[in-house]
């Protein structure tokens, strides 16, 4: 079995690589070494399974982002890389990860308003439709009932707008 003082001091300030994904980060760092998850285990004294979820990349395993990171932190110092840098990393990707999500939402909620808008202009255009055609309506109605009664003879009297039409 493995003990980390086994580990080269040099392998220990190796760089971690910017953009790659840590779980494969340290499943590559913990096969270079030649470990098993198991020796990996009771090194760090982390459940295999934790270990397993983070290289796999299923930080939601790990029962809160404390653990998860003191998990990273042990098991990166283990396998010989710098546990800071490797946090700092997940960190960063992280923040990016949460920042992408948030610029997704805010995307996806000034869409929302879009069509909110959109809709709401639509439905004003058919109300203002809606009234505009029972106007016209009432009209003909009204100028329907008038020369009727005034072909019956039962209105005799004539607006004098009408009258200057003719």
């Amino acid at each position: 079995m493995r003990k980390r003082s086994d580990v080269a001091d040099d392998e220990h300030t190796r760089e971690v690589p910017a953009l790659k994904e840590i779980g494969e980060l340290l499943r590559e760092a913990r096969e270079s070494c030649g470990m098993t998850l198991q020796q990996a285990s009771e090194i760090t004294k982390v459940r295999t399974k934790y270990l397993e979820a983070i290289e796999n990349g299923e930080f939601a395993v790990i029962p809160g982002e404390v653990y998860l990171k003191g998990f990273i932190r042990t098991y990166a110092d283990c396998l010989g890389l710098d546990g800071a840098q490797v946090i700092a990393q997940y960190n960063e990707l992280r923040r990016a990860r949460d920042s992408a999500a948030l610029r997704q939402l805010e995307q996806e909620r000034i869409g929302r308003l879009e069509r909110t808008r959109e809709e709401r202009k639509q439905r004003r255009l058919q109300a203002l439709g809606k009234g505009i055609l029972v106007v016209l309506i009432v009209a003909a109605v009204a100028f329907a009932l008038y020369y009727t009664g005034r072909s019956m003879g039962l209105i005799k009297w004539t607006p004098s707008w009408l009258e200057r039409l003719r």
